[in-house]
């Protein structure tokens, strides 16, 4: 059935893991962005600031609620964006703040929420690949601010389809409830503007069972990381700050030069290793181009030296030995 006792313990398994007072359940990532954003009231005529090296739904999200997306940059090093970059990009029409935890490892949450307090700013961080990161030993989405998970099949936990909205926020909480079930309080009752956001009981049921598994999911991860890590030696990383204490590493990518980037991912797939480029930033694709016109010189070096290489559950140390064969010869 659709969005039952299934999902409620869900719900509360995941408040249980995470240390958070609240979580809502929807139907995906993205939906879970919509939620956040309508939640809070973020609409026509504010703007939320965004680095524009994201996965596309950080941005299109706040397209769909009626605000406008304001592009900034993002680190080199880390891969993610800085209060610095979103300082820049301030204007009077500014509501909103979302920073990415790109591949899973935390911004700099601290940072941010004094840049959003001392500018009077809600945060919705799109922690969409960070499910199981720590940051100051703390874990992402206990805090107050508003966040968000996705469980795509590709993500470390998984109801094949699905997503989650987390707050430290009761009000927001309950607005988030509302905005998933097409604005209904009870039954026939509408009391803000809604979706169709939910999730189904079967879902939900999968995701019980894999938020149960998460701890030997990220130990693996870490683990293969280190092989990654100690194999290719040739090749720059995204750089952990010391606040980040535990990396999920949804995924994992490696930066290499731009001009023989196409030539090692040829050689890799053809020994039938999977790669991702993520992401080419949301200022160069075909219909965002349209609507944004400045240049983000650290996205644009990013996107265009990233690989992504194999990151999962069933990963294997020999696997991953292989990948990293493969890739020093690809390499030379």
């Amino acid at each position: 059935m659709t969005q039952g006792k299934e999902t409620e313990l869900f719900e509360k398994d995941i408040c249980s893991y995470v240390g958070c007072k609240n979580a809502v359940v929807v139907n995906n990532g993205t939906s879970a962005l919509i939620t956040a954003l309508l939640a809070n009231g973020i609409g026509p005529g504010d703007e939320v600031i965004v680095p524009t090296f994201t996965f596309i739904s950080s941005v299109n999200a706040i397209i769909a609620v009626g605000a406008k997306p304001v592009l900034v940059d993002s680190d080199l090093k880390t891969f993610n964006t800085t209060p610095e970059f979103m300082k820049k990009a301030m204007t009077k029409k500014t509501r909103a703040i979302m920073p990415v935890d790109v591949a899973g490892m935390p911004v700099d949450i601290g940072a941010f929420e004094e840049f959003a307090e001392e500018n009077n700013l809600i945060i919705v961080e799109d922690a969409a690949e960070a499910i199981g990161a720590k940051y100051k030993n703390k874990k992402i989405g206990s805090f107050e601010h508003t966040a968000i998970f996705s469980f795509h099949m590709a993500k470390l936990v998984t109801t094949v389809e699905g997503g989650c909205i987390v707050t430290g926020d009761n009000e927001i909480a309950e607005k988030c409830s509302m905005v998933r079930n097409v604005g209904m309080r009870g039954r026939y009752d509408y009391k803000c503007f809604g979706l169709n956001l939910r999730i189904t009981d079967i879902q939900s049921a999968i995701g019980r069972v894999q938020l149960k598994k998460i701890d030997s999911y990220l130990k693996l991860r870490n683990k293969l990381v280190k092989i990654y890590e100690e194999d290719l030696d040739m090749v720059d990383f995204q750089e952990i700050p010391d606040y980040v204490t535990l990396h999920p590493y949804m995924l994992f990518g490696v930066l290499v030069d731009k001009n023989k980037r196409d030539a090692i991912i040829k050689n890799l797939n053809q020994n039938n290793i999977g790669t991702r480029i993520c992401w080419p930033p949301t200022h160069m694709q075909e219909y965002h181009k349209t609507i944004f016109k400045g240049r983000y010189p650290n996205a644009e070096l990013l996107g265009s030296r990233i690989i992504n290489l194999p990151m999962g559950n069933a990963l294997t140390e020999d696997d991953v030995r292989y990948v990293t064969d493969v890739f020093k010869k690809s390499f030379e």
